[in-house]
């Protein structure tokens, strides 16, 4: 679900400072950044570094030119502190919209192991433009790396051609680089990969979602790795036309893949709750090896403020939804710590429609305790 709104030259980012919150605990709601003026943020990511650091940043509708804050907590997001801004350094247009952060766990393309990667959406006068920026000092400072994937100008009319919301992932010795692309006449909008093994240059984009009638738009690709059955999942959103799916315009989808390059044949499967409920646009996922014998798979939307959960391995008949304490966030991310896994966090900003109108919601951080969400009971449905 693409997100166009004006950008205002009065907005002015406040770095807060966040307290309360315990060093690898529970807490609600804690704050990484607030705003001011016209500003909104909204489209959160991260990253987890080996040494269990995040990296967090956000989409940040303000500022003329746009950029990506980057922030930095050492404790399980019970800190935060702001360490640089990604800004586009070729075309002085900004980055827009859609950030994507993470760090190479092995040397590619003349980058040491642990150089973090980050790059956005750039809107141009007449382009959409992916491009990809490393760091090899923490996020301190940042270098032009290449340009991933280039389309028409910000439209998304079926027929116009941009290029949105990427994912970069690093595996087998390269990075995939995910993203929306309506650049296919023969669909409205499918989801695309590229896969580079220097960061420089791109292979041959690859089908990973296309689907019929020509006005489905899946989008908004997301990745987690089911280590319990050796699976990857990839989610996404599926509009079709002015069409709804068990109350929603943006129902979710997914696809098992055994590598997260061959998601093309997979069968598309809706992700429903017992048959009466499915979650609303821009999804994100990751995976847990707590909650039972095959872990469990969390989901997150656009409009829940729970989360979406399958601790059966993906089976389409197994998922249930939970409630958090934490707010809905259009593409809300999250994540589980790497050294934690009982630890769910949860990060926080604007809704879509918030976002448009100034509604103010901090770039925040909720940590949440993986077993008690599950063991709560089921959201009912009528």
């Amino acid at each position: 679900m693409i997100h166009l709104v004006a950008l205002s030259l009065t907005s002015v980012a406040l770095a807060a400072p966040t307290t309360g919150a315990t060093p690898w605990g529970y807490f609600t709601n804690n704050t990484i950044m607030t705003t001011s003026g016209n500003a909104s943020v909204s489209y959160p990511r991260f990253t987890e570094l080996q040494n269990g650091s995040i990296l967090a940043t956000t989409a940040y509708r303000g500022p003329q030119p746009p950029y990506f804050p980057i922030f930095r907590s050492d404790d399980g997001g019970a800190s935060w502190e702001h360490v640089s801004d990604l800004r586009d350094q070729v075309e002085g247009v900004g980055f827009t919209a859609q950030p994507a952060i993470t760090h190479l766990t092995f040397p590619l393309g003349g980058y040491p192991e642990g150089t973090i990667l980050a790059g956005g959406n750039i809107f141009g006068l007449n382009f959409t433009r992916i491009d990809l920026y490393a760091s090899t000092d923490g996020a301190r400072t940042w270098e032009f790396v290449s340009h991933v994937a280039e389309g028409g100008r910000a439209n998304t009319t079926n027929g116009a051609t941009p290029v949105w919301e990427p994912k970069f992932l690093p595996w087998n010795n390269s990075v995939i680089a995910y993203y929306s692309d309506q650049r296919n006449p023969e669909h409205g909008q499918q989801l695309s990969h590229q896969v580079s093994y220097d960061l420089k240059t791109w292979g041959p984009v690859v089908t990973d979602v296309a689907l019929e009638p020509y006005d489905a738009r899946p989008g908004m690709t997301n990745i987690a790795h089911v280590q319990s059955v050796n699976k990857w999942i990839l989610v996404h959103e599926t509009p079709i036309g002015n069409s709804s799916s068990y109350g929603v315009n943006y129902p979710v989808h997914y696809k098992l893949a055994d590598t997260p390059v061959d998601f093309g044949p997979s069968p598309d499967i809706p992700l429903v709750v017992n048959n009466k409920t499915a979650p609303n646009a821009s999804p994100y996922v990751v995976w847990s090896k707590d909650g039972g014998p095959l872990g469990t798979i969390i989901v997150s939307d656009a409009d829940n403020t729970g989360v979406f959960t399958n601790t059966a391995g993906g089976d389409p008949d197994k998922w249930e939804l939970h409630g958090t304490p934490a707010g809905a966030v259009y593409s809300r991310a999250v994540e589980i710590l790497r050294c934690l896994p009982n630890h769910l966090l949860i990060y926080g900003g604007d809704t879509y429609d918030g976002a448009m109108e100034g509604a103010h919601e901090p770039f925040s951080v909720t940590s949440v305790n993986l077993e008690e969400v599950l063991a709560a009971p089921e959201y009912s449905f009528p």
